[in-house]
This record gives structure tokens, sequence and C-alpha cells, in this order.
């Protein structure tokens, strides 16, 4: 007889969540079981050909003996079990089955079931997925993993069990003692998705990945929060399928899902830590985050588990999806995307990421067009996962020539992804540099005439990335991008006084950003604009120092309401010079610091050089300024900085006509830049120095062809000597090797146009066996004349960054 049992979940008390979200109803969710296991149970089915029913264990359901057996096409012998029409008054949202059989080496067992409004509209057969799904109470059981979702009104239902030998099993049988299924039934109004809010997720590590935005449980879920979370650090990632394609109502779905897998399966909480719907969107389903350990499923690897909504090949919104959650969740956990792991427990080794059924080869899921796919998207999230982004706020075509180099310094090839952000929208450009190489971008052929350019390089390889801006012969400049947004920016270098001084303030943001900005002079008396700046999404403003502050020096502080990204560029000329033929732009300084490390310096004829220390802080600063020479000789200047203060150090009239290389050292934590100018202040070059040395050191640009003279200044600020490895890298030739070995507290020139002249593009590597700081000075001239073509002077980027 039929069997009809009715459970019913309590209501949970929510978790608070934001007001603008709809909160999940506080309602029951209806459990009803129909229960198939007694002689007339399987008795009264509507079709039973090629089976027997026996009155072992009160009923049990198997092939049929001898001559009653009927084979399928290939020889096999098949026997199928259709139940009767089963009819319920309540609308059903999803069925789940439990069942208990026996399954010999060589036979199958398929449950399925067709649904519809009445006994009239049944649709096709579905197949409940069984894998390593077993109820918590009766563990020798089989499950389906997850409920099969019906369409809205459905109310009829008819299970189908299908038993198959192969010709070379013929004597045996699959054998069902009994089976359940459990009907499912929110009477609660659905929870919207569009009335849900999404989040970046609360966990993990911070990344340069972009994290996605999830709907969290509490926003969809009535139920409780899982108790008693076992923690473990995820070695992997798992991918499921659930569902199938006609879902359109993910949140009912998810909580029909919840509902079946902690009261029928008896499990402490679903297994799926995320679960992604056909359009995207992503939903947190598992309490306690990624580490909450998963026993369930997978043999209880230490893995994450994620589940696409639908049973077929992923659409595109959710497979993009998939690849940025998993990007994002291999990223902030260390699971390496094309990286192998030990599954918890044991000796085989599995991909990090992989499939439910390549663990458990008895799983149903995922669909064979994920399974096919699996590389491909392995290869795909690698390329996804952004190990590697630089920021550059300054762009202008319209007076500069411009140029965007960057250089692979690992040993893998690197997929980079260059954002352009002009007026009329952004411009993508995918590229792929291979291990050790370079790739330049001649920004002006692709926005000629652009006076409003930022540009964010992304890449999922540590590349190194460079911006030049040439002013038409007269002078140029270069700089690394900037690896990381900030809210605060200081900027020791600046002028009125001969010089026009532009802050560009680039928002990478979605939202609007509003700025501050305070000027600080030297003698410790402070400026600012009227109003904040604006500066809008995804966009910039450039600030123009003029009128309001003329005729004077100064340090600058921008604070900013969410992170932006700050650059700085002097333009200046020749005194009594009606055009400006110099200019130089730098990055801002995102962290004040004790030390300041800087390899060039020279007060050698036409050489002007400054040092320049900010102190934004309340109190005064006690600086010591010591220039290291080539022979490891020092020489230590003091100096007393009140607050809010700039101080100008005329390096010319304290170590006179000599090349050094500069630490400065403070008792609070303060701003310092380097200024060199030349040829009657026609051409110059300021930026920061180096907050701590280091091992290695990469440049992506550099070259010694036609006028270029190219050095690679070297500091080694310790007291103890070291073996520097320069390696000069030169485009469509073989790398030139150096070795070098400085003294204590030393300064070391290397003219690499003299080492491997003759190149257009150059990169440069620097390995030492203490720390050093290392910088490149590129300047432009004929052989033997002052470098009256301009020049710049850029700091390394540090080899374990970005």
């Amino acid at each position: 007889m039929r069997r009809l049992l009715l459970l019913v979940l309590a209501a949970a008390v929510l978790v608070p969540h934001p007001a603008t979200s709809v909160a999940a109803p506080a309602t029951t969710v209806q459990i009803r079981a129909i229960v198939l296991t007694s002689v007339s149970d399987w008795s009264r089915g509507a079709r039973r050909d090629g089976l027997q029913v026996t009155g072992n264990a009160d009923g049990e359901l198997r092939l049929a003996d001898g001559a009653a057996r009927v084979r399928g096409d290939d020889g096999a012998v098949v026997g199928i079990f259709e139940s009767e029409v089963f009819t319920d008054t309540a609308a059903i949202d999803a069925v789940g089955a439990v069942w208990r059989a026996a399954v010999p080496p060589g036979t199958e067992l398929r449950v399925a079931l067709r649904t519809g409004a009445d006994a009239t509209t049944l649709g096709a057969y579905r197949t409940f997925g069984a894998g390593d799904a077993r109820p918590e109470a009766d563990p020798q059981a089989l499950a389906a993993e997850a409920p099969l979702a019906l369409a809205a009104g459905t109310r009829a239902l008819q299970l189908q069990v299908t038993l198959r030998a192969a010709t070379q099993a013929q004597n045996a049988s699959p054998i069902v003692s009994d089976l359940t299924m459990q009907l499912i039934s929110d009477p609660a109004a659905s929870v919207r998705v569009a009335g849900l809010t999404a989040a970046a997720p609360a966990y993990g590590a911070a990344t340069l990945t972009t994290p996605p935005q999830v709907i969290t449980r509490d926003l969809w879920s009535a139920a409780a929060p899982a108790s008693g979370i076992t923690r473990a650090n995820p070695q992997g990632m798992i991918i499921h399928q659930v569902g199938d394609d006609s879902v359109t109502d993910p949140v009912r779905f998810l909580r029909a899902m919840l509902a079946y897998q902690t009261t029928t399966l008896g499990w402490e909480d679903t297994p799926y830590h995320f679960v992604i719907d056909a359009d995207g969107t992503t939903f947190e389903t598992r309490s306690g985050g990624p580490t909450s350990s998963v026993p369930r499923l997978a043999s209880g690897d230490a893995a994450i588990h994620v589940a696409l909504l639908g049973d077929g090949a992923p659409r595109a919104a959710q497979g993009l999806a998939l690849r940025r959650l998993l990007a994002w969740l291999g990223q902030s956990y260390g699971i390496a995307p094309l990286g192998r792991h030990a599954i918890t427990g044991s000796t085989l080794v599995v991909p990090n990421i992989t499939t439910h059924n390549e663990i458990v080869p008895e799983a149903a899921d995922p669909s064979a067009a994920v399974r096919d796919g699996i590389d491909a998207l392995r290869r795909a999230i690698d390329e996804t996962t952004v190990r590697a982004r630089w920021y550059f706020a300054e762009g202008n075509t319209s007076v500069y020539d411009e140029q965007i180099a960057i250089f692979n310094p690992t040993a893998a090839s690197a997929t980079v992804r260059l954002l352009l952000f002009a007026p009329d929208g952004p411009s993508e450009q995918l590229v792929s540099v291979a291990a050790g190489a370079r790739y330049d971008l001649n920004v002006d052929e692709l926005f000629p005439e652009a006076s409003d350019l930022p540009a964010i390089v992304e890449a999922n390889a540590a590349v190194v990335v460079e911006r030049s801006m040439d002013r038409g012969g007269t002078d140029f400049s270069a700089a690394a991008g900037i690896a990381q947004a900030a809210r605060v920016w200081y900027f020791a270098e600046g002028s009125t006084d001969g010089f026009r001084t532009f802050f560009t303030l680039f928002n990478p943001q979605n939202v609007e950003v509003s700025a501050s900005i305070l000027y600080m002079k030297g003698d410790g008396t402070t400026a600012a604009p009227a109003e904040p700046v604006r500066i809008p999404p995804l966009g910039r403003r450039v600030v123009v120092v003029g009128d309001g502050l003329p005729g004077v020096g100064f340090g600058t502080r921008i604070v900013a309401s969410r992170p932006i990204v700050a650059e700085r560029t002097m333009t200046f000329g020749a005194p009594g010079s009606a055009s400006e033929t110099g200019v130089h732009t730098a990055p801002g300084v995102r962290e004040l610091a004790r030390r300041w490390y800087f390899a060039e310096g020279t007060t050698q004829a036409p050489f002007a050089m400054k040092i320049l220390v900010l102190n934004p802080n309340a109190q005064n600063a006690d600086v010591a300024v010591t220039f290291l020479t080539p022979d490891g000789t020092s020489l230590t200047r003091r100096y007393a900085v009140p607050p809010t203060t700039r101080l100008v150090v005329d390096v010319n009239e304290v170590v006179p006509e000599l090349g050094v290389a500069t630490t400065v050292e403070s008792d609070r934590p303060v701003a310092v830049e380097r200024a060199l100018y030349w040829a009657d202040q026609a051409a110059g070059t300021a930026g920061p120095g180096a907050s701590a040395p280091a091992f290695s050191w990469n440049f992506a640009a550099g070259r010694t062809d036609g006028n270029y003279r190219e050095y690679l200044l070297l500091s080694n600020p310790a007291a103890a000597a070291t073996r520097v490895t320069v390696r000069l890298l030169p485009a469509g030739a073989a790398a030139v090797e150096r070795v070098i070995t400085m003294p204590g507290r030393s300064r070391y020139t290397l003219a690499a146009h003299e080492v491997a002249p003759g190149f257009a593009a150059m990169a440069m590597t620097v390995r030492a066996t203490r720390p050093v700081v290392a910088e490149r000075s590129l300047f432009r001239g004929a052989p033997g004349d002052l470098p009256n073509g301009g020049g710049e002077t850029t700091l390394g980027v540090p080899g374990d960054q970005p």
C-alpha cells in the first residue's frame, strides 16, 4: 500500500541581514514521504516488465528468472518498474529519493521520476543522481544527492525503476527492498532573486582577483545556520550540478534542497559551499564559509564544493560566474588552478579543480558537457586569476608619445589584459607574453590625440609594467605602474615657482569618489582647495596647482573617500624660457616610512640634486640623510623637520661633484623624494625612493640604441658586502649577464649601453645575495654631449611583488 508520512520543518530564527534586502520567509517547509517497501506496494505498479516481486524482507523487486527475462538491444537483461500515478492535493516544489538496494558488479540500477500538473500531463522521466550520497541514519542506503526541482503547480508524479544486468552478469540482478520519495513543498511566497542584495564575501584572504558578489545564506534560507562547524583548510575545489535547466525559481529550489539534505538525509548542512544559477547569480549555501569541511561527499576531501544549477552545459553567464568564483577562491585559499593535491587521508592525487564524478566515478554529476570541458575550465580559471595589477592615472597622447611596456620575468606564459579608459568608454586589449619576454603597446596608435587616458593592466602572472611618455624630443618620463589603489597619498615634490604642477587622480571604483587636498609648505603653513575634488566612476580628474598657491614649493597629502590612484606631473623650462621643455611624472607615496633608499644621485655638472622630505605629522621629525659613495665611504647630515612641513636638502651644497646613493632615516614616518635637474633646468626627473631594499629587482623598459644611454644604479645600504647578478634582456637577442661585488654601504653604476649597445627595447633583472636597491636612469643626447634630449630615473619593481 502507498504510505504517506508528513514531516514539518520548524521555522528558524533568521540571521540579521542588510535592510535593503528581502528576508527569507520564516515559514515551514513541508516534506511528505511516499514509501514503497512491501510486496503489495511493488505489485501495484502500473508496469512491471521483466521483473519479479519476492517476499524476501517483506518485499523485494528484482529481475525475472529464466524465460521471463527481457533482453535489450545489446543483449543485456533489462527490467522496468513504473509505479501508479500519485496525485497530491498540495503543489510539490521538489522531490528527493532514498532507497535500499544491492547492486552487484555488472549490474545497474536507475531511479527516475516524471511529473505534471495531473495524470494527463506527465512529462519525460528524469533520473535521480546517486553517487556517494548516504543518509546519516542509514549509511547502507542509497540516496539522491539533491532533489529534482519541479515546475510550479506540480501535483502528480510517477516513479520508474530500471534494473539491468550486463551479458556477462546475466545471473545477477540488482535488488530493491524499499524506496522512499520525499515530496517537498514550501508554502511561503518565493523569495525572488531580484529582491536580494549581493555583496563581496566577508571571508578569505585579500586578493588581487576581484571577489565575486554573492547572496549570503541568511537572505534566502529560513533554516538556522549549522552548529558545531568543523574547519579544514581547503586543498581543492569540486564542481557539482544540481537541479536541471527547468529551474526558474532558484531560491525556492535551494530552500527545498536544504530541507531535503538536512531533514531526510540527516546531514548537518548542505554540502555545497556555493550554488550558481543559470543567470550567474552566486549563492552562499553552506554555513561557515569555504573552510567548513564537508564529510559527506568526495571521500571527505578537504575541498570547496561548488554546484551549478542545471543539468547541461553551463550558460555563458553561469560559466563566467564559475570562473570568477573559483579564481577568487583559488587565490584566497592558496589553491593553484593547474595544481594537484592528495585527497585527505588518502594517497590518491587529483587535480585541484575537479568534478564530483572524477573523484567518485559512480556519481551522476556533473554533466558530460562539464566533464568534457574541465581541462579548458582549469586553464580559463588560471587565466582569470589576477596575480598582478598595475594602475596608471596619467595617460595623454595629445601631448606625449606614450608607450606601455610589459615584462614577464616568470617561467610561464602570461595572459595580460590592458584596459584603457578613454572618455567614450573603456577599451580592452588581451595579449600573451611568453616567459622571460616583453610586450610593447604603442598607445598613440590606439588613441591618437587623447588627453584623458588612465589605464589598468592585469595579468595571471607577476608581470612588471612601465609607462613612458615622451614630450616631443625635449624630455621624457617613465615609471612603473602603481600596484595598489589607496585612500591616502603623499607627494614630497611640488612647486609653482618656475614649475607647473598637476595631480592626476584616477578612480577605479564603480561609484563616485571625493578627495580632499592639503598643501604643506617649507615654513609649516598649509593651504587647501575650497572644495573636495569629485572623481567620477572609472574616471579621472586633473588638479592644477596654480594661482591659489603661487611661487612656492610644497608637499601634498590627498585623502579620498575610497581607494584611488594618484600621480603628479610637473612641467618646467630653462630660466626665462617661454616654452616648457622639461617634464616628469611620478606616483604618489601610499605608505609613509621611517627609511627611504635611493640608488641614483649625482651632483656632477650639469646636475642639480635635491632630497625632499615631507613630514605630514603633528610632531617634529628628526631626519638623518646619509650619502653613500662607490668606495664605501659615507657622509651623514641631520635635520629637524617641523610638523606639516617640507624640507629641501640641496645635495650639491653637501656633497659637490660626486655620484651618490642616499639613505634617509627618520624617527617618524615621512615621505621622501629625490629630484634631479640638468641643462639649466630644461630637463629633470623626480620620484619617491624604495622603503626597503630587496634581493631582486625587475625593469620592464630600457633602450641603448641611437643616442640613448642607459645606466643601472645599485645601492648596498648594509655594512656587509653583497654579490649582484645583472641580466640585460634585449629584445630578440640573447641575455647579457654581469656579476658585481659591492662593498658594504656603497654605490655602483653599470653602463648598460656599453655592455649591450644598439637595442631599441631591453628589460633587466637584478639578483643579489643581500638586499640592495636598484634604479635605472635613461638619458637621451649625442654621445659625449650633455643629456639635452631629456631623461628619466625609474625605481625597479621588487621581485617578490606585486
